[in-house]
């Protein structure tokens, strides 16, 4: 009786090992995976574009959603236009304070659905969903013109790049943005604003006008925008070669920061 004993012991111990041994439940993205899934520093196979959509009943069409928005940041790459203007006015009174910010990006929206076709993709390892949104990674068959060298340093258990709280790194050759965006009515909102954000970014960074006057400012239509404000800031510029390296969602809050580079010779 006792040695029957012994043997179900073993028998007990051999398949807890086994079990511990072998495959895991796969990590829910509130963990490490969501770290690299969002790090897209280019490859010898290309670059790696994420597109963002939020889930609709039909899989087949957010995954179509999400493709024609990681087309659109590929029609950003090849070119990118933008226009910032930053408004604040004080008053003689306690609450007599107005900040306003107006913004226009033009690129290549229309001509971006031929990119679809062009995207790397699969379905069973290239996605990755956070509250209610999906998000895909999408190999295109490009290179940067200067090889870049960054490489993340993380902290704390959120796992948070360096870049978010110190200054950002110098990459040679290229000039750097980043983009803060605090959470919208959806994730995939608060991305594309953070993605936007570091656009314009790079665009205060090389041609930046402040004054008080007037001001031609296109946005959606052209239109004479006039500014009694001694503080206003007005910025525009066209980027080349602007690509994400890295994005980090703050795990609690779901605000979005967003690491990117633009091209100096280009620019």
């Amino acid at each position: 009786m006792l040695k029957q004993f012994g043997v179900i012991v073993l028998l007990f111990l051999f398949c807890i090992m086994g079990c511990a041994s072998g495959p895991q439940p796969h990590k829910t993205t509130a963990e490490a995976e969501v770290l690299p899934f969002l790090l897209s520093i280019p490859t010898g196979q290309g670059l790696t574009f994420i597109g963002v959509a939020g889930k609709r009943s039909d899989p087949k069409e957010t995954i179509r959603l999400a493709l024609e928005d990681a087309a659109r940041r590929v029609a950003i790459f090849h070119k990118v236009s933008g226009e910032y203007l930053s408004e604040t006015n004080i008053g003689s009174g306690t609450f007599d304070y107005a900040h306003d910010v107006q913004t226009s990006l033009n690129y290549d929206e229309e001509g971006s659905a031929r990119y679809v076709d062009a995207l790397q993709f699969d379905a069973d390892t290239d996605t990755m969903e956070i509250e209610n949104v999906l998000i895909i990674r999408a190999a295109y068959q490009s290179a940067l013109p200067v090889p870049v060298r960054y490489h993340p340093v993380y902290s704390g258990s959120d796992t948070k790049p360096d870049w978010v709280d110190f200054p950002p790194p110098a990459i040679e050759g290229y000039e750097i943005g980043i983009g803060y965006a605090g959470r919208h009515s959806s994730l995939a909102d608060t991305y594309a604003a953070a993605y936007q954000n570091a656009i314009f970014s790079i665009i205060r960074n090389i041609h930046i006008t402040s004054q008080a006057g007037n001001f031609n400012y296109q946005g959606a239509g052209t239109f004479d925008y006039n500014s009694a404000s001694e503080d206003a800031i007005y910025a525009h510029g066209s980027l080349v070669h602007f690509y994400v390296l890295d994005t980090w969602i703050d795990p609690q809050s779901k605000a979005v920061w967003t690491l990117a580079v633009a091209e100096k010779d280009k620019i």
